[in-house]
């Protein structure tokens, strides 16, 4: 596995932020003009794709959860295309040699980490607007999109790099779990400084939406740019085509989770996403 040099340096003491090898990403220079959305297997590999013309267009960064790319996230690289977007679909796992992340061992730092990477190819291409490129994370990559609106974590993990405008659907927010979990306690925090948009599913029986609702208000009472949409009858992974209309019943642990494909929350999620966006970095261009 072809692997960079560490993206941080390791200082000796507390305090000092973990190391990580930045593996090579894979982002390909070259666009795809048609996303051929896949069927139910995994897909490896990161994917970019751009209207055709010399733009420069705006840009987004689509990132996945903890397992592995599946076809949602082509279909919402459709959307974005289809909308006057550049869509860059990061691959977190198959450059590390895993197939999946439910064992969290690559951290949520890292997924922001890998989004910063991808922010900074999509700066050394033409027909990007540098200035107009997103975020937008489901479940784990929601999480790390969390993080990265966070000034804080920016400055300490991520050597201050921003995007123009985060959308984080069905996160982990806080305090969702027991000591195996520490990485993932606090994804969502008080110093939120560029604009935010929050999507939960409120029978989302996975990743409670309790924390971000409570920290999404508090922010917002504070004046921070966190806007929150509340979907209800939802659960998390309302986007997986492939569950059909049926409920998905898995077991984890002693808990039941229920996962149930929601087109009008889809339909929701892509209005509301379009719409923030659009409105945060401007319309993409005529098309």
């Amino acid at each position: 596995m072809k692997r960079a040099a560490l993206i941080c340096m390791c200082a000796l003491g507390l305090g000092a932020p973990p190391c990580y090898a930045q593996p090579d990403l894979g982002f390909p220079s070259q666009p795809e003009r048609e996303v051929k959305v896949p069927g139910r297997a995994p897909v490896a590999g990161a994917h970019l794709y751009a209207p055709e013309g010399t733009g420069p267009f705006p840009a987004v960064v689509l990132s996945h959860p903890s397992g592995r790319l599946q076809q949602h996230m082509f279909q919402w690289a459709k959307r974005f295309l289809a909308a006057g977007y550049v869509a860059l679909v990061v691959d977190h796992l198959s450059p590390r040699g895993k197939n999946s992340n439910l064992d969290h061992s690559i951290s949520v730092t890292e997924y922001a980490e890998d989004d910063v990477a991808a922010l900074k190819h999509l700066r050394t291409l033409p027909f990007v607007d540098g200035k107009r490129v997103a975020q937008m994370g489901f479940s784990y990559g929601a999480m790390a999109g969390l993080r990265e609106a966070s000034g804080k974590f920016r400055g300490k993990q991520l050597g201050g790099e921003r995007f123009a405008a985060i959308v984080s659907v069905y996160p982990w927010c806080n305090q969702q779990g027991g000591p195996r979990y520490q990485d993932h306690q606090w994804n969502f925090f008080d110093d939120t400084d560029l604009p935010l948009l929050v999507i939960v599913g409120l029978d989302d029986d996975e990743a409670n939406p309790r924390s971000c609702v409570d920290q999404a208000h508090a922010n917002a009472a504070k004046g921070l740019p966190v806007e929150l949409i509340e979907l209800p009858g939802t659960t998390h992974a309302f986007d997986h085509t492939w569950m059909g209309d049926k409920p998905v019943v898995e077991k984890n642990g002693n808990n039941t989770i229920t996962y149930r494909y929601n087109r009008e929350s889809v339909e929701a999620t892509w209005k509301a996403a379009s719409e923030f966006l659009a409105r945060i970095m401007g319309p993409p261009l005529p098309r």
